[in-house]
């Protein structure tokens, strides 16, 4: 028997990686390791129960900067490229804030948003 190769997967489209950064989040909250909404975020980073916080594009100016400032040195606060009607099946009611709890969950989540970045930022380029 020969091994067959394995081809190399096309890169995705941003709507690809937007999906799949989505999918992410899901696993995050179906395994329990999700917090959503402000004041929950910063309550778990102050006690040092999260990892990485995650913010909506849409969230307002000054929701960010306080969030930063209150939870400076607790946790990285990253942009999504999802807006809260994007993330609606997740959360059930608009959220601009997310924080996830568990390391390997949060390099995925990750992983899935600088490819959507990454992405944004050729498309950018290419105008």
């Amino acid at each position: 028997m020969t091994a067959k190769k394995k081809q190399p997967q096309p890169a995705p489209t941003l709507p690809e990686a937007k999906k799949a950064l989505f999918s992410a989040f899901s696993l995050c909250r179906k395994a329990g390791k999700l917090v959503m909404g402000y004041d929950a975020c910063v309550e778990a980073a102050v006690a040092g129960k999260i990892v990485r916080i995650f913010y909506a594009a849409d969230a307002s100016e000054s929701t960010v900067s306080r969030l930063k400032f209150e939870t400076e040195g607790l946790a990285a606060a990253k942009p999504l490229p999802l807006a809260q009607q994007d993330l609606l099946e997740i959360s059930r009611k608009p959220v601009a804030i997310y924080a996830v709890t568990d390391e390997n969950l949060n390099r995925l989540c990750e992983m899935k948003r600088k490819q959507c970045e990454d992405l944004i930022t050729k498309e950018e380029v290419s105008q």
